[in-house]
């Protein structure tokens, strides 16, 4: 099975995962979301224009829908300043390649998996929230081509490690994913130990953080961390993601949380 997505033969890109350990659990949702919006596109950097022989795949799952609108100048502002600048001028800098989806009830692939020095910043016009909230399909969709691109750089000897880092202010309210399933190959994921899954909850009506544990716990994201919505919080949180990032990249393995 070949596809146009950079990735080349699917098929042996499967065996190779199931070799290295990765179970039905995984690849389960692997194949129920191939067709899906984050594999429409190139995933990732090819092969032959990586400069490191260790890379760290950064990916940021972005809730856009309606309720993030007031907030979204602010969201746009701190990613670009605070996340993506902080990243670009890093001393790990060429070791890290990114990818940003956004969300609301469609999941959209900003860019797949790119060297920090071509990614795009967000813009009002790629960052415009409306509508519902498909948390469980855009996960599920930024998993299946990280495990795909991870397989694929990890058969080619290059040494991976993989963090995805979702954003949201609430509950899945519009997906065909079932958080089980997402759950099921995080926890498989995890004991590869070369995945952290960190989810970040926004709290604009002063969400608990037993309610935040809750639902970081459906999609089994062990790291969580709480923020606010207004400006100095936006900024804060953004550049906690990128040292820990940054930090991460630089490890011989993997700390035990994100946020830890």
């Amino acid at each position: 099975m070949t596809n146009h997505n950079g990735l080349g033969n699917l098929d042996n890109l499967f065996q190779s995962a199931q070799a290295d350990g990765l179970t039905n659990n995984t690849m389960d949702l692997v194949v129920s979301n191939l067709n899906g919006p984050t594999m429409a596109t190139a995933v990732g950097t090819p092969l032959h224009l990586l400069t490191s022989n260790e890379v760290t795949l950064a990916m940021n799952i972005i809730d856009m829908s309606g309720s993030m609108a007031p907030h979204a100048a602010d969201l746009v502002a701190a990613y670009n300043n605070d996340y993506l600048t902080a990243m670009r001028g890093s001393s790990a800098a060429d070791d890290i390649l990114m990818s940003t989806i956004v969300f609301n009830q469609n999941v959209t692939l900003l860019h797949g998996y790119m060297p920090l020095k071509d990614v795009p910043p967000l813009t009002r016009t790629s960052y415009d929230p409306s509508g519902s909230t498909a948390l469980y399909d855009a996960v599920a969709g930024g998993l299946t081509n990280m495990v795909l691109y991870a397989q694929q750089l990890r058969q080619s000897g290059v040494m991976v490690r993989c963090i995805v880092i979702a954003y949201s202010d609430g509950a899945d309210n519009a997906s065909k994913q079932r958080a089980r399933e997402i759950r099921r190959a995080a926890a498989e994921l995890l004991k590869h130990e070369i995945y952290t899954l960190a989810y970040v909850g926004f709290r604009p009506g002063g969400i608990t953080p037993a309610e935040l544990r809750s639902l970081a716990d459906e999609i089994g994201f062990p790291d969580v961390l709480a923020a606010g919505l207004d400006h100095q919080e936006l900024r804060r949180i953004f550049h906690l993601v990128s040292q820990s990032t940054i930090s991460m990249s630089q490890q011989g393995a993997m700390p035990v949380g994100m946020f830890s």
